[in-house]
C-alpha cells in the first residue's frame, strides 16, 4: 500500500491502517484482554495516531459526564501509541498538562488523536486531543515523554532486560513492517 493510500478522509475508521498491538501487559487503555479496560485500538494518521471510542456511563464522575481521570487516560494512551508508532520506541510519561475544554459525554463517539510536537534524543513532547466525532474539541494535553534505554526501562519496570527486549521486539517489529511515515 502506498503511503498516500493509508490516510484517507476521516469518513471511516475502517479505511485506516490499524497499528498492530502485541502489548502483553494488562494495560487499562490498550490491552484487548483486560475485560475492565478501555480496549482501545489505534490507527496511523499522517502526523501520529488516533482512536475512536465510546466511554460507558459507569466511567462517569457526574452523571453522563466522563470522569476527568478517564479523559486524561485517553490523552496519555494516544500519546504513548504515537511515540511507539512514529518512533518505534517505548516512552515513559514524565509530565502531562491536561485542559478540559468542554464536557465529555458518556455513550457518545469520540476521536482521540496524538501528534509529536517536539523531539529530542531522549525526550519527546506529544500534543493529544479528545474531540467529538463532529470535530468539537473537548480536551487536550501536552505530555513529555522520556525515551529511556532498554536497561533503564527494565530497571524502572522491574523486568529482566532480556525478557523486556523480547516484549519490545514483539511490539515494535510488526509496527515497523507496516511502513509508517516517520516525522
Amino acid at each position: 500500500m502506498k503511503n498516500d493510500e493509508k490516510y484517507p478522509s476521516k469518513d471511516s475508521i475502517h479505511t485506516y491502517v490499524e497499528i498492530p498491538n502485541n502489548w502483553d501487559f494488562n494495560c487499562f487503555g490498550c490491552s484487548q484482554s483486560n475485560e475492565h479496560g478501555l480496549q482501545l485500538r489505534f490507527y496511523f494518521s499522517e502526523k501520529g495516531c488516533f482512536t475512536e471510542c465510546t466511554i460507558p456511563e459507569y466511567l462517569c464522575g457526574f452523571d453522563g459526564i466522563v470522569h476527568g481521570g478517564i479523559i486524561a487516560t485517553l490523552l496519555d494512551e494516544v500519546a504513548a501509541w504515537t511515540v511507539i508508532s512514529q518512533l518505534f520506541r517505548v516512552g515513559i510519561t514524565t509530565k502531562i498538562i491536561t485542559e478540559y475544554i468542554n464536557p465529555v459525554r458518556a455513550n457518545t463517539k469520540l476521536r482521540v488523536e496524538g501528534e509529536i510536537s517536539k523531539q529530542e534524543e531522549k525526550c519527546v513532547v506529544v500534543h493529544s486531543t479528545v474531540s467529538s466525532i463532529e470535530g468539537t474539541l473537548l480536551a487536550e494535553a501536552e505530555s513529555e515523554w522520556l525515551l529511556p534505554s532498554l536497561s533503564s526501562l527494565a530497571k524502572i519496570a522491574s523486568i529482566d532486560e532480556s525478557i523486556l527486549t523480547q516484549i519490545i521486539e514483539r511490539v515494535i517489529q510488526p509496527i515497523q513492517q507496516t511502513g509508517t511515515i516517520q516525522p
